[in-house]
């Protein structure tokens, strides 16, 4: 009868929490600040980033701010294309026992019902890393009076920490060169190695020289401009690093265009900056010399360049006056250019006179989601009180 009667209570507790979901609300979208998250007034979903192995797996709890303590429920607004993503199974969220993955999720507008706020994701087998994340899916919280926060970015990456990158492995991969002649034109693609550092590259040459005096320092200066899927919200990035290797088969590395040029561009043309609209932050080459890369004197290079604000990591922003220097780029100012980046553009132009340059194996990476509360309250970070 003992044996009965705890049977009984067993199967009393697992109805019960099978019958346990989430709560579903109705969403009304409002214009949210980060003094009226701080107030506890509405949620914010907010941004992660979660490392996933190479044909691994991985429960996700999707996070948010919120001081009111709402009884919150988490809606998925996208699922990823790479890769299937489950709710958790009831035996998994309830008690810690396998198997994880419960009811695929197959389509948005799905709430998430697992304990937790989790869901799990599960990579295709085989599988194959690239030089890119594995995938985002967005999200929204919905409070119990239906205010809805605006949309979270969970993004997934294997182990490297690989967001966007270029390995120049079958082809240019659409870099471009801007600054000379052209306005812009197509990025030369060699497919051969040389050394260590350069195997599958793109070349640009300085076809255009502008000094005023012998010696002077070129004021036409070339770039390598990213493809596409550099811009737009990378803001996860934040806290990680751009790397690339840079490389020269031609030019006289004795004489430079000045400390002041930067290595590095990073542009968003629709952030609000110091006097107009844009905002512009470079990484100059007198940041390069006193970092652990080391001055570039024509030999390969690799460069790794931290991605995060602060005296020792150089970062600049463009004053938008001829009159006054560029000065040191603040955490908002990094972040918001990284959330809506509009132009990423890399130095080719190194000498006064003419050179060739080659760029190899190009990665925006991270490992650990840096991103802070106070540039959450839109998923662009267009609104930042760091």
């Amino acid at each position: 009868m003992q044996r009965g009667f705890i049977f009984c209570l067993v199967a009393l507790i697992v109805t019960v929490a099978a019958q346990t979901t989430s709560p579903t609300y109705s969403p009304t979208v409002i214009e949210t600040t980060i003094e009226e998250a701080a107030a506890g007034t509405v949620p914010i979903a907010m941004h992660q980033l979660v490392v996933v192995e190479n044909a691994g797996s991985s429960v996700v709890r999707v996070k948010s701010f919120d001081l009111n303590s709402h009884n919150l429920a988490y809606k998925l607004k996208s699922v990823p294309d790479s890769g299937s993503i489950f709710q958790l199974s009831q035996v998994f969220s309830s008690y810690g026992y396998e198997p994880k993955a419960g009811v695929q999720i197959l389509a948005a507008e799905t709430t998430v019902t697992g304990s937790n706020n989790r869901i799990y994701y599960q990579r295709p087998s085989p599988d194959a890393v690239g030089v890119d994340k594995w995938d985002t899916f967005n999200f929204i919280v919905v409070s119990e009076d239906g205010v809805s926060s605006y949309e979270g970015t969970v993004t997934l990456v294997p182990p490297s920490g690989a967001i966007a990158g270029s390995s120049f492995l079958l082809g240019s991969e659409a870099w471009t060169i801007e600054g000379n002649k052209a306005a812009s034109s197509a990025a030369t693609f060699e497919p051969y190695s040389r050394g260590a550092l350069l195997n599958h590259y793109v070349l640009g040459a300085d076809d255009k020289i502008n000094v005023q005096s012998a010696g002077a320092a070129d004021q036409s200066l070339w770039y390598f401009r990213a493809p596409a899927k550099y811009e737009g919200n990378l803001g996860i990035s934040y806290g990680g690093s751009l790397e690339f290797t840079l490389s020269s088969f031609s030019g006289d590395f004795s004489a430079s265009n000045g400390d002041d040029v930067n290595v590095v561009l990073l542009e968003c043309a629709e952030c609000d900056g110091p006097v107009g609209k844009g905002i512009t932050l470079g990484y100059p080459i007198s940041a390069l010399n006193a970092s652990p890369n080391g001055a570039f004197d024509g030999s390969p290079l690799r460069v790794s360049i931290p991605l995060k604000e602060g005296t020792a990591t150089g970062w600049v922003k463009d004053s938008q006056n001829s009159l006054q220097a560029w000065g040191a780029a603040s955490k908002c100012d990094l972040i918001q250019v990284l959330s809506r980046l509009s132009k990423v553009r890399v130095l080719g132009d190194w000498t006064p006179w003419h050179e060739t340059v080659a760029l190899d194996d190009v990665q925006l990476r991270n490992t650990k989601g840096q991103l802070p509360i106070c540039a959450m309250s839109r998923p662009d970070a267009s609104i930042c009180t760091c």
